[in-house]
């Protein structure tokens, strides 16, 4: 058996430390991106047996450019400095340019040979369609009724298998016969790799993409050209069956009422007046929404302290979703204006006043009211930058802040997190702040959506608006029915 090839060693041990540090740095903050640029740079030096007198020259490896050589010379300098070591001068731009220049010629050279021997004729790449009754295409159907349908733009994987089996022929949870290690779940790698789903958050929810949902589109309407019958309970024209969020249809008081059913129960408003009452989990099936009745469903005992409730109906056209912002909320000191002025520049219809509760809210308004008639909705958005969340953990603020959230009788709570100043999150720990996000999401139940800056999220807050629209002016305007949630104080 013939001896194992020795591997030089590396020639350039502190470029490789250093690029390792950043690496590591990068995968505790979350940041994949810059992960993988100093991973594959890493990976470059490694494998260099050569030492290089100036970080200027690694310009020569792959994965390395312009950016990551003024990193690694501002990194040589500190360290020069600290070790009183005089700094390598720096190659003239004509060597560097050459040095490119040969790269490039042996990168082009070496495509050119590849593509003499091919001889291949140069294709268009096709569109991928999942085939009909596959994981892929069963997968997508479930994200794209969920979104469309049933306004939840994202599930879990448990969920999701749930969701997707039905249109589905092989099991989500059992390999089949003839494939011992894969099953309908396998296919979820294609669609991420094709960026049709998105994943993000934790636990881990998937998403259709853009794209994704522009292909779902057309797999539905290829399905129903063929008389195929997708989602057999689902009408886009009517109401059909829709599964209800928990407290999406519900009245919020600030006494207890005692109702004769243990669970909490949604109200409906209905065109006739009549009042029914659901449970949040189940499914209102098609023509079982509006029905006669006289018999009693619910006995409510109320003190005259109670204020009078009924259950609110605004017909289509009569209201406009608007977003509301705490003047509290500010980008900086010396830019306080900053969140306010980029939502109008980005065509959103804001108003600015003090939150008692939340950082922001929505509400609809009624057209035309002298009054300013109001209804909140069943979405609050608490925003924290890093810092300031390892402040509030230090302080108990944030302890205190989630329980006052999770009694307001608000469903859709969300956590807007910014990375800024992570040297102190460093020093606070990086395993303490993970454990309070996961503790936010898994133990409380609020969605946290974590941003890399402020325009970030003001994009999240402007994509969050829209759909609220979508949701509240569009998608059940044809049923002039409004479901929200009314809080009396």
């Amino acid at each position: 058996m013939p001896p194992k090839r020795k591997i030089p060693p590396c020639g350039n041990p502190l470029y490789l430390k250093w690029l390792e540090e950043w690496m590591q740095e990068a995968k505790a903050i979350n940041n994949n991106k810059s992960y993988y640029v100093y991973k594959k740079a890493h990976d470059s030096v490694e494998k260099y047996p050569i030492p290089f007198q100036h970080p200027a020259e690694t310009v020569i490896l792959n994965g390395i450019g312009p950016t990551l050589i003024q990193k690694l010379e501002r990194k040589l300098k500190q360290y020069c400095e600290e070790n009183r070591l005089p700094m390598p001068l720096r190659p003239d731009e004509e060597t560097i340019r050459t040095l490119s220049q040969n790269i490039d010629q042996n990168q082009e050279f070496k495509s050119t040979e590849h593509e003499s021997k091919k001889q291949k004729k140069a294709t268009i790449p096709k569109t991928y369609v999942p085939q009909y009754r596959s994981g892929s295409y069963a997968i997508m159907l479930a994200l794209y009724k969920s979104c469309e349908f049933e306004s939840t733009p994202s599930m879990t994987k448990t969920e999701l298998i749930r969701e997707a089996q039905q249109y589905c022929d092989a099991s989500f949870d059992m390999p089949s016969a003839h494939q011992k290690y894969y099953t309908a779940w396998s296919c979820m790698k294609t669609l991420l790799d094709k960026d049709y789903v998105y994943k993000n958050g934790y636990p881990v929810r998937f998403s259709l993409t853009e794209s994704g949902l522009k292909i779902a589109k057309q797999m539905v309407q290829t399905a129903k050209s063929q008389g195929k019958v997708i989602f057999p309970n689902v009408d886009i024209d009517q109401l059909g069956a829709r599964k209800y969020a928990e407290r999406e249809i519900s009245l919020s008081v600030n006494d207890n009422l005692n109702y004769s059913n243990d669970k909490e129960s949604g109200i409906i408003a209905l065109n006739n007046s009549e009042v029914f009452l659901t449970n949040d989990f189940n499914k209102i099936g098609k023509g079982q929404l509006i029905r006669s009745t006289t018999s009693t469903i619910s006995s409510v005992s109320k003190s005259n302290s109670f204020c009078d409730i009924k259950p609110v109906e605004w017909a289509p056209g009569t209201f406009e979703v608007i977003l509301i912002l705490d003047n509290r909320e500010v980008k900086l000191k010396k830019d306080r204006d900053y969140i306010q002025d980029t939502l109008q520049q980005k065509g959103l219809k804001i108003s600015v006043r003090n939150l008692e509760l939340g950082d922001v809210i929505w509400v609809a308004r009624k057209y035309n009211s002298f009054t300013q008639e109001e209804i909140v909705l069943d979405y609050i958005i608490e925003r924290k930058r890093m810092d300031d969340l390892v402040s509030s953990i230090k302080d108990g603020r944030f302890r205190e802040q989630k329980f006052r959230l999770s009694r307001s009788g608000i469903g859709q709570i969300i956590y807007l997190i910014e990375d800024y100043n992570l040297k102190e999150v460093a020093e606070f720990g990086i395993d303490a702040i993970k454990s309070a996000m996961t503790s936010t999401q898994v133990l409380n139940g609020f969605f946290l959506k974590r941003t890399g800056a402020i325009d970030q999220s003001i994009d999240y807050l402007v994509r969050m608006t829209n759909m609220l629209k979508k949701l509240y002016e569009v998608y059940i305007v044809k049923y002039n029915l409004l479901y929200l949630k009314f809080l009396c104080y």
